[in-house]
């Protein structure tokens, strides 16, 4: 019991520090850690959180949700639910994307009509002044018209400019904050049970899966750490603080929760089969589209990727996000 209590306190010791590291990376300047450190963590655990995804989750929830223990219908009639229920996952973030990025679009729409209409009346009353000027003097009518077209086109084309400018970062910035909640949710859901699977091990077991589960942690939590870190946030937000904060706390509290239980809690019975299977298989869903989609896609195939990462940048990049999935891969062994 002494040994399990002591790990509580050292995989909360070390999630939290490696989720807030590169945070403090960011906003520390005495730490003197290069930009370049971002870079790397950004895309390693871009690799890290696909082998979670795709090593970790589906394995274990096929496992569960397949065991002979459960009634005919999980292994016999119907053994492929892990991977419905993550596709029902999948298919709900698509929607709530849906949505969400049609209420973005429709609260830029309303800015743009509202930059435009108020450009349209400083038009109007430029216009209203030329026509005076022109009647002031009636002489020079071609000397103003050409004094006054450039600049008409720079005033139109700045409008542009800026009602783009406030599009894309707006949107932007939202999406990513949607993209890093749908994340910290996929890894919390299953960080409970991994520290539930932990306090009910003993003896060797319990150390091996202790020194597997701290490096998926390090791993883990620097991975959503650095996508944390790379959101705009309000000056002295603590915000950033409280989510590395939720990410170090889940897998004690799921090990707090096992010590708890452990004289009835059984993970291999039915409930317990069912409930840690079900819930791999959401978290499975969760990380895989958006680890899929809203980052590799976003970070390799998009168009403003093209003008980011280039020559070795990408290639280095590339490298990173192998690098992580194979060293997640690993761990996944054990844990």
């Amino acid at each position: 019991m002494p040994l399990h209590i002591g790990a509580v306190a050292i995989v909360f010791g070390v999630s939290s520090c490696a989720c807030a590291f590169p945070l403090l990376a960011l906003h520390v300047p005495w730490l003197h850690i290069p930009p370049r450190f971002l870079f790397t963590v950004r895309h390693f655990g871009t690799g890290v959180l696909l082998a979670t995804a795709f090593v970790h989750l589906f394995p274990t929830a096929f496992l569960f949700l397949t065991d002979p223990c459960l009634p005919s219908f999980w292994h016999t009639e119907y053994p492929a639910m892990a991977g419905a229920i993550a596709l029902a996952a999948v298919f709900l973030i698509s929607v709530v994307e849906m949505v969400f990025c049609h209420g973005g679009s429709a609260c830029n729409l309303n800015e743009m009509s509202d930059l435009v209409s108020v450009r349209s009346d400083r038009s109007r009353a430029s216009v209203r002044s030329g026509f005076q000027l022109q009647r002031m003097v009636s002489n020079n009518e071609e000397i103003i018209a050409d004094l006054t077209a450039p600049r008409n086109r720079m005033s139109e084309k700045r409008r542009v400019d800026v009602v783009e400018e406030s599009d894309d970062g707006e949107g932007t910035q939202q999406r990513a904050m949607m993209q890093c909640l749908f994340l910290e949710l996929g890894i919390l859901f299953h960080s409970v049970f991994i520290g539930m699977a932990l306090s009910v091990e003993v003896g060797s077991d319990f150390i091996v899966l202790f020194i597997a589960i701290a490096f998926h942690q390090t791993f883990e939590g620097m991975a959503l750490g650095s996508r944390i870190a790379a959101l705009n946030w309000p000056n002295k937000s603590v915000k950033p603080w409280l989510m590395a904060l939720a990410y170090g706390c889940t897998t004690p509290i799921g090990q707090a929760i096992g010590l708890a239980t452990h004289t009835f809690y059984d993970p291999d019975s039915q409930t317990g089969l069912l409930l840690v299977g079900i819930m791999n298989s959401v978290s499975a869903g969760l990380l895989t589209f958006t680890s899929l989609v809203d980052l590799l896609a976003q970070d390799f195939l998009s168009e403003e990727s093209w003008s980011v990462l280039r020559g070795m940048r990408r290639y280095f990049a590339c490298t990173l996000v192998f690098m992580g999935a194979f060293c997640m891969s690993l761990v996944g062994a054990w844990a």
